[in-house]
């Protein structure tokens, strides 16, 4: 993404977090709020064989008193509507969609700017484990629906300490997401790629692995990485034959905590 985009990526999670902390801020009493940017790498577009290095801006609150919430690093932003975090909840989950440059693969439509809104739902089945599902529905960018599956183990010390997460993923989109990304038209623009229309599907398997450490009781550091292996209608695409299956993701914030 363009510095532009980056920064107003960030300006939108940032807002859409304090927003929801107003809403709540009389009837939840007094709360912590952390707020981070850093830098993280992530691959140029889905399939592509190299990566870029992007802004990573990272927003949370929670109750005085109530422990840190636990979140991966690849889950949307969200907060419960129903039920309460770390228990059984649901809730919006709003998260933005990768993006393809038009320049990246000459020929091929781009895939813009866009975020996508939907909903998840947590549950705690043990006490170390954590299961999650989001659907959401793209705005802008590829204008279809998508989803995860995502289970972790869960590692921490005490109500603000360390919090550590590992776990796998299963990352499921509809027929237009598919084609938006791993497609190519009739008739072929690029010369060296064959027609492909793929249906919907489970599109990648991965895992992720997240880490929260306080330095300070104001500073923090925040790091993840991430590993998704292309499958199902991705892995026959001639752009991922072209580019490469095994997708890298990692990044590195510091972070600022305060009250409000």
């Amino acid at each position: 993404m363009t510095a532009p985009i980056r920064a107003l990526a960030a300006c939108i999670t940032l807002l859409t977090g304090f927003v929801s902390t107003s809403a709540v801020a009389e009837e939840a009493g007094r709360r912590n709020v952390m707020i981070g940017s850093g830098v993280q790498s992530i691959p140029s577009y889905p399939g592509a064989d190299s990566n870029s290095l992007g802004f990573l801006p990272l927003f949370d609150s929670w109750r005085e008193g109530e422990p840190m919430p636990v979140e991966s690093p690849d889950e949307a932003f969200g907060f419960a509507l129903i039920g309460k975090r770390g228990g059984f909840a649901v809730g919006p989950a709003v998260t933005f969609a990768a993006t393809r440059a038009a320049d990246d693969i000459p020929g091929l439509a781009k895939v813009g700017f866009g975020v996508e809104a939907g909903a998840f739902v947590e549950v705690w089945p043990a006490a170390p484990l954590r299961l999650r599902a989001e659907l959401r529905q793209g705005i802008g960018a590829h204008k279809a629906l998508t989803g995860d599956l995502a289970a972790d183990l869960v590692w921490r010390r005490g109500l603000e300490g360390p919090i550590a997460t590992l776990g796998p993923r299963l990352r499921w989109g509809s027929a237009k997401h598919n084609r938006a990304y791993f497609g190519v038209p009739t008739p072929s623009p690029v010369p060296t790629f064959a027609v492909y229309e793929p249906g919907g599907g489970i599109y990648a398997v991965g895992v992720v692995a997240g880490l929260r450490l306080p330095l300070t009781p104001k500073f923090g550091l925040y790091s993840y990485l991430g590993y998704d292996r292309l499958s199902g209608p991705a892995a026959d695409s001639p752009i991922v034959s072209a580019g490469r299956r095994d997708q890298y993701a990692g990044g590195v914030a510091l972070t600022y905590r305060f009250g409000l």
